[in-house]
């Protein structure tokens, strides 16, 4: 699906997924609509510290997931992000998920950059979104079934850390 913004310009550049405008100035005239399609390549990047699946479990832990909540947040992270802190999965409508979690700041502007690459806020984030941890609906990974092999290694540190 590709993605579309209305701007009132006459030229316009595409840079990285960001649109750079300059509207034609011309005497009485309103600048004409253009649109412009975003265009972003999906690229994954993993930057920033890895967590070890124990790290993950405790943060998860710390923002008060429990039970199979807790065996699932890691398992979704690990999926997600491997465990790298500075995470980012930029979209091809140009959208960043970003951090353990892979937090969207699309579908949840509510979470900052400096909370979703905080592994603390985005456990909490993660916990919020998930509802306390009952529904990981809004995780790609848990729809098609790729946290299911992290499973084993989520339960293993689950029970490391009293989960």
């Amino acid at each position: 699906m590709t993605y579309f913004r209305r701007v009132s310009v006459l030229s316009g550049l595409v840079l990285a997924g960001a649109l750079i405008t300059a509207p034609l100035a011309t005497a009485g005239t309103e600048p004409s609509q253009v649109v412009q399609p975003l265009d972003c390549t999906q690229q994954s990047i993993l930057a920033g510290d890895h967590l070890s699946d124990v790290q993950i479990a405790q943060y998860a832990r710390n923002a008060n997931l429990h039970g199979n909540g807790l065996v699932i947040s890691i398992a979704v992270a690990l999926a997600e992000s491997q465990g790298w802190t500075q995470a980012v999965l930029i979209n091809t409508d140009c959208s960043h998920d970003r951090g353990v979690w892979q937090i969207s700041n699309r579908w949840h502007p509510e979470v900052s950059d400096g909370q979703a690459f905080d592994p603390a806020g985005c456990a909490q984030a993660a916990y919020n979104i998930s509802s306390g941890g009952t529904n990981w609906q809004p995780w790609t990974t848990y729809l098609n079934g790729a946290y299911q092999q992290y499973m084993s290694r989520a339960q293993t540190a689950a029970n490391q850390v009293g989960g």
